[in-house]
């Protein structure tokens, strides 16, 4: 393989030649595939050409409309079916991230020995599953009709953690997709006939399953067809998956929020022992956050941080699309001005940033097919960089992507909201 070797073994180059890209395009795209949730459950266009454009158009050729009224013994032509279309036009974004790791950093530099095709695998294939599936749930976080559980409700800012999921409404949206003629998420040749398949949180089907004896859990018959990734089981003509990406922690009805009274960097807030047991960061990070006040807050709270001028201003949950957002446990309450968490932050964030605990929102996608687009100009792949620092001493490993997940068929989707049984 063409890196240059150094003597503590870590590997660079400034290009892969092309049959080496062309392995880890291939290694990367298939720990896409196993390792995602939601990906899978969408359409995919690719269009190398539109890298020039920026934009993919998708086409749906409709089915024909049969009729039905006899003809006479005597007909010689028949008028021809009309055939139409639709479209959706797909606006592409470049997606991107990198690794960088010192030489010297305390952490256990796990490439050093050159397994390019481990670290694509582990932890920067990681990266990309998460960020793909999250780009995906937000696709399908736009249907235009969503549902909201509970009596009345008719937006986020209506649930309560008391609106739970009502089991009514599987055998409902069930019924209903199946009247829409929607051809199923698995087609007979996967072994398992076509369904319809419910991506929801495991607090939703724990609620499920305390509320029906009949609830048939996955390893009781998927030895005789094919499990999807992730299956917990089925219930009323409906499978279920599970997936905490399908959890908005903070997303809904704001009970507490105080700003960042001061910038964070990357490494910085997590306590230096944690629940008695994990010694937590790197020795020299600084141990808490400051916030303009902690009252409300309190051991054992999960908050956001995220963005004050993405998501509307002071008083407003934090919103999916927002990138910069972090989630943390509460673990000490130091004094009234500063808190620290679980974790060490893996984000800067600036001051004024806000600090958000407020309702838990559970995301039920009910899917009888594709109804998001994945549009790709440039699949997913990866870059082995140069070190170019004075010292030579960082190494960067990255990826990129140009596509687009986009809603096309809505009809094929119903997406609920609802509290949480805790």
């Amino acid at each position: 393989m063409a890196f240059t070797e150094y003597p503590n073994g870590a590997i660079w180059s400034t290009t892969l030649p092309n049959g080496q890209r062309t392995y880890f395009e291939a290694l990367l795209l298939d720990t896409i595939r196993t390792k995602s949730i939601l990906v899978p459950y969408c359409a995919v266009k690719e269009d190398f050409a539109a890298k020039d454009t920026g934009k993919i158009t998708y086409t749906e050729v409709m089915d024909a409309e049969p009729n039905w009224n006899p003809v006479s013994e005597d007909t010689i032509w028949l008028k021809g079916s009309h055939l139409d279309s639709r479209t959706v036009s797909i606006d592409l974004a470049i997606y991107a991230g990198v690794m960088k790791l010192s030489d010297f950093a305390e952490l256990t530099n796990f490439w050093n020995n050159g397994d390019l095709r481990g670290l694509i695998r582990g932890k920067l294939g990681q990266m990309v599953v998460d960020e793909m599936d999250i780009l995906a749930r937000n696709a399908f976080l736009t249907h235009p009709n969503p549902i909201y559980a509970g009596t009345g409700n008719s937006a986020r800012a209506d649930l309560l953690a008391t609106d739970l999921f009502d089991l009514a409404l599987v055998e409902d949206i069930r019924t209903e997709l199946e009247e829409h003629d929607v051809p199923g998420v698995m087609t007979s040749e996967d072994g398992g006939g076509e369904t319809i398949v419910c991506v929801t949180t495991p607090r939703v089907i724990h609620d499920i399953r305390n509320g029906n004896h009949e609830w048939n859990d996955v390893q009781n018959y998927h030895a005789t067809g094919r499990k999807l990734t992730a299956e917990a089981g089925n219930w009323n003509g409906t499978r279920f998956v599970k997936t905490n990406r399908n959890k908005l922690r903070n997303h809904g009805v704001v009970t507490q929020q105080t700003t960042l009274n001061g910038a964070t960097v990357e490494g910085q807030g997590s306590a230096a022992t944690v629940d008695g047991i994990y010694a937590v960061g790197q020795s020299t990070s600084t141990r808490t956050i400051t916030v303009a006040s902690t009252t409300g807050f309190v051991v054992g709270d999960y908050v956001t941080i995220h963005d004050v001028d993405l998501n509307g201003g002071a008083g407003n949950p934090p919103l999916e699309t927002d990138g910069t957002q972090e989630t943390r446990r509460v673990v000490a309450v130091p004094n009234g001005t500063t808190l620290s968490f679980d974790k060490p932050l893996l984000k800067p964030h600036a001051t004024g940033d806000l600090l958000t605990k407020g309702v838990d929102l559970h995301v039920s996608m009910f899917m009888g097919g594709p109804s998001v687009v994945l549009g790709v100009a440039e699949r997913p792949n990866i870059m082995v960089l140069p070190r170019i620092d004075d010292l030579q001493m960082v190494q960067r490993f990255s990826w990129r992507a140009f596509l687009k997940f986009q809603m096309f068929r809505p009809e094929y989707l119903r997406v609920v909201y609802s509290g949480g049984s805790k």
